[in-house]
């Protein structure tokens, strides 16, 4: 049989004081030596314990030594050196959020002319079909009770962005159908066909870049990842159906097939 081990202690003036009075209360309970939210171990408290004391467990010689490592740790001096030191005040943080607001309404008002003035009332149909888009945004921001922060306000930017993106990629398609002899309900039905296979192929690329933001990124990186998710599925559902519907409306109204569009 080897020879077991056992572990002492000492303690400084100011904690031994402490120390007694509480392992004087708790004679008969264990007692956790926690290091990074890990026990090492737990002895029982047999007495009262001030200056010194002892951890009787038949350690070996290396369980010793390892215990007697975790108790000297939290003697280590550790100095906090600081190198910078800032103070952000909660107007910064509204400063920038209505920075950012303004930026997101600057960008959608020019984005909403450009497709006005140069695909003619066939923009009104993209615009109709941005603004549908945005709501579905600030509804799936309240569904998951997502809050609107300056990464976030990136994220519906870039989903502005891709959501004309897909309304042009569409148009130009109408565009060519109409160029090549189509009527108008013929060339506005090939430009979607056409089309959706791209924008389907886009969006499911950037979504899965979002989903892997999302994943391996922090909070802000998240809200970015957030809304630019929930911008990207509310585009796939107006940009194709939302759009392609209005158009259909359009044409078909008065009973009547219409053989030019404005586009």
């Amino acid at each position: 049989m080897g020879v077991g081990f056992n572990v002492g202690f000492d303690l400084k003036p100011q904690g031994a004081e402490k120390f007694e009075a509480w392992t004087s209360k708790n004679i008969g309970h264990q007692l956790a030596i926690v290091l990074n939210d890990e026990i090492k171990s737990a002895p029982s408290i047999k007495s009262a314990i001030r200056e010194s004391g002892v951890i009787e467990g038949n350690f070996t010689q290396q369980e010793a030594e390892d215990l007697g490592l975790v108790l000297r740790s939290g003697a280590l001096p550790a100095r906090i050196v600081y190198l910078e030191e800032r103070t952000v005040g909660p107007s910064l943080g509204a400063d920038s959020i209505r920075q950012g607001m303004i930026a997101l309404i600057a960008g959608l008002t020019f984005v909403a002319g450009f497709m006005l003035f140069y695909y003619r009332l066939s923009g009104l149909n993209a615009v109709i079909a941005l603004m549908l888009n945005l709501v579905f945004l600030l509804a799936g921001l309240a569904l998951f009770n997502a809050t609107l922060t300056m990464p976030g306000i990136a994220g519906v930017i870039l989903g502005i962005g891709m959501a004309v993106d897909s309304n042009v990629l569409v148009f130009e398609r109408i565009r060519e159908e109409l160029r090549a002899g189509s009527v108008a309900t013929t060339a506005m039905n090939a430009g979607f066909s056409k089309a959706l296979v791209t924008i389907i192929d886009t969006h499911v690329t950037t979504l899965l870049s979002a989903a892997l933001l999302y994943i391996f990124g922090t909070g802000p990186i998240r809200g970015f990842a957030v809304t630019l998710v929930i911008g990207l599925v509310a585009n796939l559902f107006t940009a194709v159906y939302v759009s392609r519907t209005m158009f259909i409306w359009a044409l078909n109204r008065g009973g009547q097939r219409a053989e030019t569009m404005s586009i």
